[in-house]
């Protein structure tokens, strides 16, 4: 799957397909619990979704339907193509993607931007097992290195005296 790490947000409010060639993150983004109030309208992230939807069908190599097919098994009800193209649609601000599709939709297309996408707008950075693995370790071995200078000094202070 891919990753937005990195990536440069376009400056266009309407990102779906006057900007399909660009690549979406969220890297200067406020935090969602910041000190400060957000900016009304700042959390409205409709043309954000849309456009890594317009873009994640693009790359993919599926076709819409084939989409809207595999999305409609994975959840349980029908997805058209006309549905998909009503949520990638610029023209359709009324048609709304639905978030309890997100995960299907980043399986189905095999990019993970979406659900990345929304985590870091909160603030949150997803990361995969490999990476929480190697935090695991990084945590233990400090866990480690504190226990060590605390035997070491304990030692210290024990040395000479009898026990």
């Amino acid at each position: 799957m891919n990753s937005s790490r990195g990536e440069s947000l376009p400056e266009s409010t309407h990102l779906s397909t006057e900007n399909r060639h660009k690549v979406f993150s969220v890297d200067h983004q406020p935090s969602l619990f910041m000190a400060e109030r957000p900016v009304p309208g700042s959390m409205d992230d409709a043309s954000l979704v849309r456009g890594i939807l317009v873009d994640a069908i693009r790359k993919c190599g599926k076709s819409r339907p084939q989409i809207a097919d595999e999305l409609t098994e994975l959840v349980g009800r029908k997805i058209t193509e006309r549905q998909l193209n009503g949520f990638t649609a610029e023209s359709r601000e009324d048609f709304r993607w639905p978030s309890e599709l997100d995960r299907a939709f980043c399986f189905v297309t095999g990019d993970d931007r979406l659900l990345r996408t929304r985590a870091e707008l909160a603030g949150f950075r997803v990361i995969t097992v490999a990476e929480y693995d190697l935090l695991e370790l990084g945590r233990q071995y400090l866990i480690r290195k504190r226990a060590d200078a605390v035997v070491s000094r304990l030692e210290g202070a024990l040395s000479g005296r009898a026990l």
